[in-house]
């Protein structure tokens, strides 16, 4: 029994210095980094900013059965770069486009792959406080929450294949 367990340490702490060495530790605090599909099969970009990472929204699909008749033929006629923040709560920001609208404002929490911020919800234009949960190398749960973190609701995401990236344009830059 000892002898099956020595090799497996070992061979952990091997892999690790190896990790190390090739600078893990950057990769480890970044797991969250990434293009990753929503539920709703629209698509977050999540990369290192200012904040410490920022999501956008790189790719829109409108959501079937969430919208009335008339915003289904509207949303079905316009082009995805038409699209804006109508529902913001600011009657300023109303106009702002969609496509690369920073959603996601993230930073390491307490928590190994936990990363706690402020979730932007455009289908109600409210902020409300949150994590993102790493679950897996291609998994995330995202939680925003209201009354002080008391209730929180989920989702989970996946994160998109580099072959569907493939070829497509570089995702947008976050919009303010």
């Amino acid at each position: 029994m000892a002898g099956g367990v020595l090799p497996k340490l070992a061979g952990f702490l091997v892999g690790t210095a190896s990790w190390w060495a090739a600078g893990g530790m950057a990769q480890a605090q970044a797991p969250v980094e990434g293009t990753w599909r929503t539920m709703l099969a629209s698509e977050i970009t999540i990369s290192a900013c200012p904040e410490g990472f920022c999501g956008v929204l790189s790719k829109i699909v409108v959501p079937q059965g969430q919208l009335s008749a008339a915003e289904a033929q509207a949303a079905a006629a316009m082009a995805h770069e038409d699209f804006v923040d109508a529902r913001n709560k600011d009657p300023q920001l109303r106009s702002r486009p969609m496509l690369g609208l920073q959603i996601l404002t993230l930073r390491p929490g307490d928590k190994p792959a936990v990363f706690d911020g402020s979730i932007y919800n455009p289908q109600d234009g409210n902020t409300y406080s949150g994590y993102v949960q790493v679950t897996g190398p291609d998994a995330l749960r995202l939680n925003g929450c209201v009354l002080f973190n008391v209730i929180c609701r989920g989702e989970d995401w996946v994160r998109v294949p580099p072959e569907e990236l493939a070829g497509g344009a570089p995702p947008p830059e976050a919009v303010p």
